[in-house]
């Protein structure tokens, strides 16, 4: 990319954040992990620049940076900017936790409220494969969030494999995160928050669904119930 082509995605990321203003929307959350643009900037396997896009710590966390302060010169400062980061890259001399720290520090100062804590996705050779180091269980990148938090204050999401409504309640009491993030579980579940909320609160009723769902719902349990069926 030459310095235009740089300056050009900046502004289109401002101008993104504009339209997404104007069309209601009330959280931005910039993918900034996982190999796309902004994680081959930051990341020392990709980046190989040798201008002040590259080399140094510093001036690898430039492009994010400056994306993250033209997004929040377009954003009200009363509604969140988060970035979703990869925290580590699984390989040596690739981007570290010790590295995210740096970076986190950097955009909480320009105005990012929260940072979504990924890993991996750059520089294994193979665009889906998992990175040996990486051993994937329920709620496998919590830690990252957790130690994030506590080495920067900084507001973190844990992302990735998660499904389990204890487990995600527990990462909340126990301060590991301060929000869960979930996606191709609800995509199977659609449901799923309804769902957990009855069983975290053991409520025996239907009434916080939809009343187009919720009073067929509530007609079944009582019958299911009553005929001791279920």
């Amino acid at each position: 990319m030459t310095e235009d082509d740089i300056q050009a995605v900046i502004t289109a990321f401002a101008a993104a954040a504009k339209r997404s203003l104007q069309a209601g929307f009330k959280v931005v959350e910039v993918y900034a992990a996982h190999g796309f643009l902004i994680h081959q900037f930051y990341s020392p396997i990709s980046n190989q620049r040798s201008d002040h896009w590259g080399g140094s710590l510093e001036d690898r966390c430039r492009f994010p940076v400056a994306v993250a302060k033209a997004i929040r010169a377009e954003w009200p400062d009363d509604l969140p900017l988060i970035f979703r980061l990869s925290c580590t890259d699984w390989l040596d001399d690739g981007w570290t936790d010790a590295d995210t720290e740096y970076l986190t520090r950097q955009l909480t100062a320009v105005g990012v409220d929260m940072i979504v804590c990924s890993t991996g996705g750059i520089g294994n050779g193979k665009a889906r494969a998992r990175h040996q180091r990486m051993t994937l269980e329920h709620g496998f990148q919590t830690p990252f969030a957790a130690n994030l938090r506590q080495a920067t204050s900084a507001h973190t999401m844990t992302a990735g494999v998660i499904w389990d409504e204890l487990a995600a309640e527990a990462m909340l009491k126990n301060d590991e995160a301060d929000m869960v993030a979930m996606g191709r579980e609800l995509l199977d579940h659609p449901n799923w928050p309804l769902q957990a909320q009855a069983r975290l609160e053991e409520i025996q009723d239907f009434a916080a669904w939809p009343p187009e769902s919720g009073w067929w719902l509530d007609k079944r349990h009582r019958l299911t119930t009553k005929l001791k069926l279920r």
